[in-house]
């Protein structure tokens, strides 16, 4: 009698505490996804604007190709602590321009905004009568000093491939975080489209004084993803760029999101907490650049490092 008691009360808990819950996601208003990064480097900057999505959640695509509808009935203001101020410019759809507008079509672009290191950019954007707002520090970046690389050996096939390694002087006395990069081309997410992962993140809180032949391809680096492998003869181009600390925290919870499956023992994925203010996501930021660049010679080449 004991044993049956006990049961009829588990099987009371369990059944008690069910019930049923539409989340009515169709039902939900989108909100604004705002995407920008002012730079260094000379302009124009791109502010993207879209609608978030709801309803049915598709398996991610490596190969997706972002068709999030456009905000494009906005007013986009930047301003800096420096005096600047620069209303922003709506690239149209059917612009035809050989230049790098034609990756932004639908997005904003500034017309004279020049990013300065060690300045505080704000961002104003009107829409849908409200008013979403955004500040973004733009910290200071040290010198790469020299790029060099080293070979391994694939382990499945055994062919040699070389990997990128970082040197430069770490500033002392405050908290730094930074972005690698290995494409040039403007981007203005932390996503691609392609299997090959070209980004890595990561904060000083281990690195020494002197950075010594950082091996960028031991950052977290989504699950089924690599970095890309150079042979020689290949070009490599790094950039570090800085990043303030909530945009290393945004970037952090991103790439957490790609472990994070909603499993009985993880937590269930979360929109990452950006710095868009009024209900808004995604993430303005503001970071300084440092670039350089160096071509795979033969293995008697003083980049070279020994075999590891």
């Amino acid at each position: 009698m004991r044993h049956y008691i006990l049961f009829i009360i588990t099987l009371f808990l369990f059944t008690g505490c069910v019930e049923d819950f539409d989340l009515k996601l169709q039902n939900t208003d989108p909100r604004l996804v705002v995407e920008g990064l002012i730079t260094n480097k000379p302009g124009p900057y791109y502010i993207s604007l879209t609608k978030s999505k709801t309803g049915t959640f598709t398996v991610l695509n490596y190969n997706y190709i972002n068709n999030a509808e456009l905000v494009r009935d906005a007013t986009v203001i930047i301003s800096d602590d420096f005096g600047q101020l620069d209303t922003l410019k709506l690239i149209q759809i059917n612009d035809n321009s050989n230049s790098r507008d034609k990756w932004f079509k639908g997005s904003y672009k500034t017309s004279k905004l020049i990013g300065i290191p060690g300045h505080t950019y704000s961002l104003k954007i009107k829409v849908w009568n409200k008013e979403f707002k955004a500040l973004s520090y733009m910290p200071p970046v040290p010198d790469i000093d020299s790029l060099r690389y080293f070979m391994k050996t694939a382990e499945k096939d055994g062919q040699e491939y070389y990997i990128p390694l970082l040197n430069f002087k770490e500033p002392q006395g405050i908290d730094n975080y930074y972005l690698v990069q290995l494409k040039d081309e403007f981007s203005l997410s932390l996503i691609v489209n392609t299997y090959i992962w070209q980004y890595s993140i990561f904060s000083d809180i281990h690195l020494k004084p002197y950075v010594s032949n950082l091996n960028i391809s031991l950052g977290a680096n989504p699950r089924g993803i690599t970095y890309p492998h150079y042979w020689e003869g290949d070009s490599i181009y790094v950039a570090l760029s800085s990043l303030s600390k909530e945009a290393y925290i945004y970037y952090k919870a991103l790439l957490d999101q790609f472990e994070n499956d909603g499993g009985a023992y993880k937590p269930t994925p979360t929109s990452p907490l950006g710095n868009i203010s009024n209900g808004g996501l995604g993430l303005f930021r503001a970071s300084a650049f440092s670039e350089k660049r160096t071509k795979i010679q033969k293995t008697s080449n003083l980049n070279l490092l020994p075999m590891k």
